[in-house]
């Protein structure tokens, strides 16, 4: 008999056992989306805010004198006519919320950007939910330029992009294009994301924090025929050793992409197919030549004090100049360039002879600015400790040679070249050597 009554007996701790399995794995359950939710609120993001719309006042109106009519007359049917108003607005309101809660907006910049020269600039949208997209969303980004100068004047400029929809979990791309008329160091205001989806009744605002520097090289011109004289250098010699460069190879010391003309044989294929591109070997020359440059921003002292615009034109002009040189020798296989730059913080840039080397010096001669402090001779200084002894040295400048000597005698005594070509932008001394871009 106990093997018939201990049956019932099981049955009903089996039961009694799987009910309170299911009672705990409820309890698990409720307490793991719990923590999820609690998470999910305490989660740090940028607030979205929202406002009304023109058409939003309108309809918040509309809802307020329906139910103020709908108490004094009593009539049941405009509560109803004032609460799907006033449902439609709630409706608007988390909706702009919820779309553009989440999402991150970053860009792509080009290499290298120069000045009155169009260039990209890629604006990315990430959506990280899962469930919810975004439609309708107007990005607007601001950028203002960065100028050493506090008595310019800081303008910033703005351009929208709209994205129609980002999918849930996944990525939009819009590209815009600009052009820059100054070089020189350009700051992101920041980014702001908003949308009116789906009544445009509310407009949703998530801005996003900017800060992010980038820098516009100055603009590359053209060096007119007879450029070399400025060094020195005839003409015809030096077509004679661009003719044996093209038959004779020397050391390899870089890569640039081909060009047409070149020689087959010169194509690194490891790296072309690295790169997806044809790029071509660079052979420095055993008598290639060496240029030294110096550029002067200084002020001339014997000009008005309301000439500061002219200045600015010259500095730049100067610069252009400049930048157009290493371009040049940095693009061909003519030989190696040093920069000293006499600005407000002197350097000097070394035997530049390759394009990625140059990126660096473009990018110092984009932010040159001068003060009042005449930093000519610290910068003679330098190219004195790098180069014992110069051939040439060209000194491309915003003043005469008179001003810079009789501004500080002193840096005239400093005399470690053997000959000077002084070059005054403001004067025109460059116009038969460069034509600027426009």
């Amino acid at each position: 008999m106990s093997q018939y009554s201990s049956e019932p007996l099981s049955r009903a701790l089996l039961a009694k056992n799987s009910a309170s399995n299911a009672n705990g794995s409820f309890v698990r359950t409720w307490l793991r989306w719990s923590v999820r939710v609690f998470q999910l609120a305490n989660r740090p993001s940028l607030t979205v805010s929202t406002r009304f719309t023109r058409e939003g006042l309108q309809v918040l109106f509309m809802a307020i004198f329906v139910l103020l009519g709908a108490i004094l007359r009593d009539v049941n049917l405009l509560i109803v006519l004032a609460g799907t108003l006033l449902a439609i607005l709630l409706i608007q309101w988390r909706v702009c919320a919820k779309t553009l809660n989440g999402l991150v907006a970053y860009r792509r910049l080009p290499r290298s950007m120069h000045a009155r020269r169009e260039f990209e600039i890629e604006l990315i949208i990430t959506n990280p939910k899962r469930w919810l997209g975004a439609w309708l969303v107007l990005a607007q980004d601001r950028m203002k330029f960065v100028s050493n100068d506090s008595a310019s004047e800081q303008i910033s400029q703005g351009i929208g992009l709209l994205y129609a929809s980002i999918a849930p979990d996944s990525t939009r791309v819009q590209k815009y294009r600009c052009v820059m008329q100054r070089c020189g160091s350009y700051q992101f205001l920041g980014t702001e994301l908003t949308t009116r989806f789906p009544f445009g009744l509310l407009r949703g605002i998530l801005p996003l924090k900017g800060g992010d520097n980038f820098i516009v090289q100055p603009a590359i011109g053209k060096l007119l025929p007879g450029w070399l004289e400025i060094f020195g250098v005839r003409t015809s010699g030096v077509k004679q050793r661009q003719a044996r460069s093209l038959s004779d190879e020397g050391d390899f010391f870089g890569l640039r992409p081909y060009r047409p003309g070149d020689s087959p044989r010169w194509i690194h294929w490891r790296s072309s197919a690295r790169r997806d591109e044809l790029v071509v070997k660079q052979f420095q020359q055993a008598d290639s030549r060496e240029l030294i440059v110096l550029l002067d921003l200084f002020p001339d002292s014997n000009q008005p004090p309301n000439h500061r615009e002219t200045h600015k034109k010259s500095a730049e002009l100067a610069v252009e100049f400049v930048a157009t040189l290493v371009n040049h020798v940095a693009l061909t296989n003519f030989g190696v360039i040093t920069v000293a730059v006499a600005d407000s913080q002197p350097t000097i840039a070394s035997r530049i002879q390759s394009r990625s080397q140059s990126s660096g010096l473009l990018d110092r001669l984009a932010i040159a600015y001068s003060d009042q402090d005449d930093k000519i001779g610290t910068a003679l200084g330098m190219l004195e400790r790098e180069f014992r002894r110069v051939e040439n040295l060209l000194v491309v400048s915003t003043r005469s040679r008179d001003s810079h000597q009789s501004s500080d005698p002193a840096n005239a005594a400093i005399v470690f070249w053997r000959s000077m070509n002084w070059l005054d932008v403001g004067a025109g001394d460059i116009t038969k050597y460069f034509a600027p871009s426009e």
